[in-house]
């Protein structure tokens, strides 16, 4: 009797010892799979974003997300046999947030700097652009970088318009959680000016009866670098990467860069993902 409970367990404690062993031999498989395998298993490619950018991103009347860098990253999910699925997230916290996987890639104007590409990896870049001066021309005159000097210049916290500005001696930089809110006190008087992206403040620019806008190309007779967007991936994710830049390479070939560009900016680009840096 004693034998046969023996047995028993002997034969339980085995089955058990299998299954387990086979568990693990399937999470083994599940954790090798690839970084672009891994992304395409369930057929979407969710996609961090911070929505208050226009025109690159920001919330139509319905509160979905568009703008440029959407309809950029739709069809480059669609050249991946992916569907896009936005990813709504604080710039402050959108690397983080990439790094510990609560999405796949991030596309926000982001600007690729040597100090985050230690934090992640981007793909070619996808558009170029300048740092701008936006300002009431009723009641200030700024031609250069040097006029803001003993004004408080507003930034978004954390971009490279909030750099360059404090490259500026003698300007109080004021940082906001978005460029919305910095621009809403600039129109109410309550800071001199807004230093960011070109066209992003040509954007609210355009749709605001106070406000113009100048390029910043230098500050102190210094030449501020030319500013490019990249798409943000985690730094193991070699073949997603690879994946994504030949992506935005065939949307060039096919044309489908230069109609979303002329959708949002107007005219033809002078700048294609896949250009040599200027």
């Amino acid at each position: 009797m004693s034998k046969t409970r023996t047995s028993r367990w002997g034969a339980v404690f085995t089955i058990a010892l299998v299954s387990s062993l086979l568990v693990l031999t399937g999470c083994g498989s599940a954790a090798t799979l690839s970084d672009l395998k891994r992304v395409k298993q369930d057929g979407i490619l969710t996609v961090g974003n911070d929505t208050t950018f226009a025109p690159f991103e920001f919330v139509d009347s319905t509160n979905k997300p568009t703008g440029f860098d959407i309809d950029l990253i739709n069809a480059v999910a669609q050249k991946l046999g992916l569907k896009a699925d936005i990813v709504t997230t604080a710039w402050d916290g959108i690397i983080p947030a990439l790094q510990t996987q609560k999405f796949e890639i991030v596309i926000s104007s982001m600007t690729i700097t040597t100090d985050r590409e230690k934090e992640v990896s981007f793909s070619i870049p996808y558009y170029r652009a300048d740092m701008g001066i936006m300002y009431n021309p009723a009641k200030n005159t700024i031609t250069k970088p040097e006029d803001l000097v003993g004004k408080t210049v507003g930034v978004q916290i954390g971009t490279t318009g909030e750099i360059d500005a404090k490259l500026i001696p003698g300007v109080k930089v004021k940082s906001y959680p978005d460029i919305q809110l910095a621009t809403l006190d600039l129109e109410n008087g309550k800071i001199d000016a807004v230093v960011n992206d070109y066209p992003v403040s040509a954007y609210y620019a355009k749709d605001s009866p106070t406000l113009t806008v100048i390029r910043m190309l230098k500050v102190n007779n210094l030449g501020l670098p030319t500013q490019y967007y990249g798409i943000a991936m985690r730094l193991e994710d070699k073949q997603l990467k690879a994946a994504v830049d030949q992506a935005l390479r065939d949307l060039v070939k096919d044309g489908t860069y230069d109609t979303i560009y002329a959708k949002w900016f107007g005219g033809t680009p002078d700048f294609h993902p896949g250009d040599q840096k200027s």
